[in-house]
């Protein structure tokens, strides 16, 4: 099925995204089309395993359609539509591509007049789609044959079928060095490994899975470009960081940086790389991912060492706001210290420090006394406070807004009518209001900048926030509901007590 980007691009004649806005070799691409005299036709290029649309053209009345953009074509493969909408891929790496088809059956007609790429690419997708037609009528008499003997030729029929699409593959690769048509292909094979084994002689799984890991991208040359509009690429790219990389943040960043400097200077695939691996874990609902985000903004985005980070593709401002965010995230990732927090108690007397906090484990929770969510959410964690969370020796440290006579009016009535047995602090109305006038009157006698400054020091953007630290006061959780903290403790105690 065709992408949906693409069909909305189709559908409304839009052509503001287009992945072409760089002058790129003038290339021809020349199609005719049996059954589309006068029709428009378009041309659309991958990025990445999406289609987005390049250019149109009106088909003449022989069906012939041209493309010859002054902008050009960057290398790629590309989708070739047609009213329907019907399409099919060829390669566009030449000076000119001369390709004819009928709208009835466009693959399975097409025929190259001119290029070399798609005699290889099409010929090569019309190999597959033999053979596969062959592995499969092997795989139905397997089904059905139960004759060991009758089997095992049926096996030797399939292992024979899969040899032969890999001497294929091979002698491709062999006899067209330097097409995008090879690099396709070999891009699509699996690395051929041999299978460790243990001392008995059995497959040792764990180093399988790490041997395979190394040499995932053997196959890939990834210091050419032409790669970030081949969706085999794109395909790998999802494999690697979605199912072969574990999901731990340390080792996402590590692998992430290997797979990086192993890319050069090819623009393309660095922005490629660096783009989606930032974009996947800022916007991941997996705990402790920020992590992930904020390294990859400081060592490729932001300035460092007086130096200018390595993206080239953002507008200043964007730029601007990303580096900023990524530092006020920085100190708040899983396994950093919490930077401690001293706030004064509903009386204004009494300074609480959440370091001094006799607890093996301490909740945060940032809120505000004026927001719905967070009224509506603070007697429910309370109650399971009061219920799992105290027993377990977990505290919590609830952390109000209260700078006006409203919000600290409020914040006291709120604690008197839900009878909150936690700990209960605030940036109150007065200390909010001297310390603006002179913050030496409380610091460093009674707490500390990082302490009234509490909404940048922890980037409370947005309330209710939740954060969990343990007996070193280190991250350990965030964004956890009650019962999410209750369940994260006792798998954090059990890992203790295996160590």
């Amino acid at each position: 099925m065709i992408d949906r980007v693409l069909l909305t691009l189709l559908a409304t004649g839009l052509t503001a995204l287009t992945l072409n806005a760089q002058d790129h070799p003038k290339r021809t691409l020349e199609v005719q089309i049996n059954g589309t005299a006068k029709d428009t036709v378009y041309l659309a290029n991958y990025y990445g395993n999406k289609l987005y649309y390049a250019d149109t053209a009106v088909a003449d009345a022989k069906g012939t359609a041209v493309f010859k953009s002054p902008k050009g074509y960057a290398a790629g493969v590309y989708a070739v539509v047609v009213p329907g909408p019907k399409y099919f891929e060829v390669i566009l790496n030449e000076t000119v591509v001369q390709l004819a088809t009928d709208k009835a059956d466009l693959l399975g007609k097409l025929q190259v007049k001119k290029s070399k790429e798609n005699e290889l690419f099409i010929g090569y997708i019309r190999f597959l789609n033999d053979k596969k037609l062959e592995g499969d009528a092997l795989r139905a008499q397997l089904d059905v044959n139960k004759d060991p003997i009758a089997r095992s030729s049926v096996k030797a029929k399939m292992e024979d079928l899969d040899k032969a699409v890999k001497q294929y593959q091979r002698d491709l690769i062999t006899n067209n060095p330097g097409t995008l048509a090879a690099s396709l292909v070999r891009m699509g094979m699996t690395v051929d490994l041999p299978e460790p084994r243990k001392a008995d002689g059995s497959l040792d799984s764990a180093a399988s899975y790490y041997q395979y890991r190394a040499h995932f991208w053997d196959n890939v040359d990834l210091k050419d470009d032409r790669i970030v509009r081949i969706p085999v690429f794109a395909n790998k790219f999802d494999e690697y960081f979605s199912k072969l990389v574990p999901q731990v943040p340390d080792t996402i960043n590590r692998l992430a940086d290997e797979l990086i400097a192993r890319i050069g200077n090819a623009e393309e695939v660095f922005k490629y790389v660096v783009h989606n691996i930032t974009y996947k874990y800022e916007n991941s609902d997996i705990m402790g991912m920020d992590a992930v985000f904020v390294h990859m903004a400081l060592t490729y985005y932001c300035p460092r060492d007086g130096k200018p980070g390595r993206v080239t593709w953002m507008e200043q401002d964007k730029l601007d706001k990303l580096c900023e965010r990524a530092r006020k995230m920085s100190p708040l990732v899983l396994g950093r210290k919490a930077p401690n927090i001293i706030l004064t108690d509903s009386t204004e007397q009494k300074w609480i420090s959440m370091y001094d906090i006799p607890a093996e484990y301490v909740v945060i929770i940032f809120w505000d006394p004026h927001c719905g969510h967070c009224k509506k959410e603070l007697p429910d964690i309370h109650k399971v406070y009061l219920e799992k969370l105290k027993p377990m020796g977990i505290e919590v440290y609830a952390v109000a807004k209260a700078v006006d006579a409203s919000l600290l009016k409020d914040w006291k009535k709120f604690i008197r009518e839900n009878d909150l047995k936690w700990v209960d602090v605030a940036l109150t109305q007065t200390v909010y209001e001297e310390a603006k006038k002179d913050a030496r009157k409380y610091i460093p006698r009674y707490t500390t900048l990082e302490s009234l400054n509490y909404a940048d020091t922890y980037d409370v953007y947005s309330t209710p926030k939740v954060f969990l630290v343990d007996g070193e006061r280190k991250f350990v959780g965030k964004s956890l509901s009650a019962e999410q903290i209750e369940d994260l403790v006792t798998k954090l105690r059990e890992r203790k007590a295996k160590k």
